[in-house]
């Protein structure tokens, strides 16, 4: 991924695939899988400068914001399993494992999936009974079956 998204390896052919040229999409640079991406990923390495398209803006017309992702065959981009799998779910869109392991729940629970971010709830250090009864009620398993209906990874019985 790090060598792709660097620029590195632009042709599909390099891992596997045919000879096409890696189409990279990116994200805006303020958002959360941007950085994500760069502090999971690419780490140090400099990413290659993101395809941009021009938007009208009604304060400074003409302006260049980051391209949205257009899922073609020699497509690769990234987003967080959540938004891919449940708030913009496209059967089109493929998931890929890394160094064979996919992004499973299973893989995401057991900390297999190299990359992994971790959603939190935190609270005021003295809670009312109604936000305790809130985040208790988060532990039950109708709680982790909400969590997980909302297309995240539900918490591990042990953690609790």
């Amino acid at each position: 991924m790090c060598d792709i998204f660097s620029g590195e390896i632009t042709n599909w052919r390099t891992v596997g695939g045919k000879d096409q040229e890696i189409q990279t999409w990116q994200r805006p640079e303020d958002s959360g899988s941007q950085t994500v991406m760069q502090s999971q990923v690419m780490k140090n390495v400099r990413m290659i400068s993101p395809q941009e398209t021009e938007v009208a803006s009604m304060m400074e017309g003409m302006i260049k914001v980051v391209a949205e992702y257009r899922n073609t065959n020699n497509a690769i981009g990234y987003t967080f399993r959540y938004y891919a799998t449940q708030m913009n779910a496209d059967k089109n869109i493929k998931l890929l494992a890394i160094n064979g392991i996919a992004p499973t729940v299973e893989n995401i629970r057991n900390d297999k999936y190299p990359y992994i971010v971790d959603a939190l709830m935190v609270t005021r250090e003295n809670t009312t009974s109604e936000t305790q009864k809130l985040v208790e009620w988060f532990l039950t398993p109708q709680g982790q079956s909400l969590v997980e209906d909302v297309g995240y990874v539900p918490m591990d019985k042990t953690l609790h």
